[in-house]
C-alpha cells in the first residue's frame, strides 16, 4: 500500500533505510506471528495533523503486514460513535471525548497516553480587534464550542478558575467549521479549539489568543481502541504492531519540524502558514498509559464531570487501560532512540 511516492523529494536516503528496515522487522514478526493479511485496520483521526497524516509523512503506513484504513473526522464525538458501531480500530486524540464515550456506555481501553511538551495550539480565541483582554470578561458573553472534547473540559476549568458560571444558553455547542465562521461573522465573541484550526484562524482570519488552555489544565491524551478489536487475537496482533508503528511516527515529526509542515499543508490542505504554526508550539510524546500520575489527571477529569452531572455514572480509568501495551512505549521508543544515534 504505497500513499507517497518513493521518488518524492520528502524521502531522504536515511529514510528509505529505515522504512526497509521496518518492513523486514514487520515481516519477520508476521511470520513468527499470527497472518495478519487478512486484517484490515481502520484508523481513526480527529483533527488535520493526527495519526492520519503523521503515518503517511512518516513512511510508516507502508510495508505493513494488513491493510490500513483511513477514517478523518471534525472532532472526537462523531469518532467515538464510529468506534461505538465497529468502524474504528485505532485513534489517538483528546482524552475528554473518549471518557464521556465510556461514561456512556461505549467498551473502549487506552493503550497510551499522549503527553505535550509543547505549548500547545489549545485556546480560547477572539477576534483581533474584541476589547476582552480575561477569561472574567467573558462573563455573559457567547462562547463557540466543540463539546465533549478536550476543550470541553479546559474551558470549563478556566471559567471555573475566573469565576464564569458555565452556561449553555451562551456556550454554543459548534463544530470546528461553524465555531470559526460564527465568530468571524460576530455572531459569537469567542472561539474554544485545537490546531492547526486555532493556527488556522489566527493566520487566516485575524484571531488573537485570549487564553492558552494548556496554562489552565493540562492532562495527557489518550491513544485507545474498542475492547471489540482487543478482545480478537490476530486483530490485536495488528495493533501492537501499529502502536510501534505510531510511536516511530511521532518521533519522525519531532525530527523533522520542517518536512512535517510541508506535509501537513499539503495532505491537509491548509496554508503553509498556519501548518508552521501549528507545528512550532507541538512536541507530543507517548508514555505508557498506568503510570501514576497520568492516572490521577485522568481520574480527576472523570470526577470533576461526574460531579457535574454531566456523566451518567463514575468510573474507574485505570479499569479501562489495556496494561499489556504499557510495555511496547518504552521499548520502542527505546529503538527509536538507537536508531538515531
Amino acid at each position: 500500500m504505497t500513499y507517497l511516492s518513493r521518488s518524492s523529494n520528502f524521502f531522504s536516503a536515511r529514510r528509505r533505510t529505515v522504512l526497509a528496515l521496518a518492513a523486514g522487522s514487520a515481516a519477520g514478526l508476521a511470520a513468527a506471528g499470527p497472518d495478519l493479511s487478512q486484517v484490515t485496520l481502520t484508523v481513526g483521526t480527529p483533527n488535520k495533523t493526527g495519526l492520519h497524516r503523521q503515518l503517511l509523512a512518516s513512511g510508516e503506513a507502508e510495508g505493513a503486514p494488513y491493510k490500513i484504513r483511513w477514517a478523518d473526522f471534525d472532532s472526537t464525538p462523531p469518532l467515538i460513535e464510529a468506534l461505538r458501531a465497529g468502524y474504528v480500530d485505532i485513534s489517538a486524540g483528546g482524552e475528554t471525548g473518549l471518557f464521556f464515550g465510556i461514561a456512556n456506555g461505549v467498551k473502549a481501553s487506552i493503550l497510551a497516553a499522549t503527553v505535550e511538551r509543547g505549548e500547545s495550539g489549545s485556546a480560547i480565541l477572539v477576534r483581533k480587534d474584541s476589547p476582552l483582554k480575561t477569561v472574567a470578561d467573558l462573563r455573559g458573553r457567547k462562547i463557540a464550542l466543540p463539546y465533549f472534547t478536550k476543550q470541553h473540559y479546559q474551558l470549563a476549568r478556566a471559567l471555573e478558575q475566573a469565576g464564569v458560571p458555565w452556561d449553555e444558553k451562551l456556550i454554543l455547542r459548534l463544530n470546528t467549521t461553524d465555531g470559526l465562521s460564527a465568530l468571524v461573522n460576530g455572531q459569537v465573541e469567542a472561539f474554544v479549539v485545537w490546531d492547526p484550526n486555532a493556527a488556522i484562524a489566527e493566520t487566516q482570519h485575524g484571531a488573537r489568543v485570549l487564553q492558552p488552555l494548556k496554562a489552565v489544565v493540562d492532562a495527557p491524551g489518550v491513544l485507545y481502541a474498542p475492547d471489540s478489536s482487543l478482545q480478537d487475537p490476530v486483530r490485536k496482533a495488528a495493533l501492537a504492531d501499529l502502536v510501534r508503528r505510531i510511536i516511530r511516527a511521532q518521533a519522525w515529526v519531532l525530527a523533522h519540524p520542517k518536512e512535517w509542515s510541508e506535509q501537513v499543508a499539503r495532505l491537509s490542505q491548509i496554508s503553509i502558514e498556519a501548518a508552521r504554526l501549528s507545528t512550532s508550539r507541538s512536541s507530543q510524546a507517548y508514555a505508557p498509559a498506568d503510570d501514576p500520575a497520568t492516572l490521577a489527571a485522568w481520574q480527576q477529569q472523570i470526577d470533576f464531570f461526574a460531579a457535574g452531572g454531566q456523566f451518567r455514572k463514575p468510573f474507574k480509568v485505570a479499569d479501562h487501560v489495556a496494561r499489556d501495551f504499557s510495555p511496547i512505549v518504552p521499548q520502542e521508543s527505546a529503538s527509536v532512540a538507537q536508531s538515531a544515534r
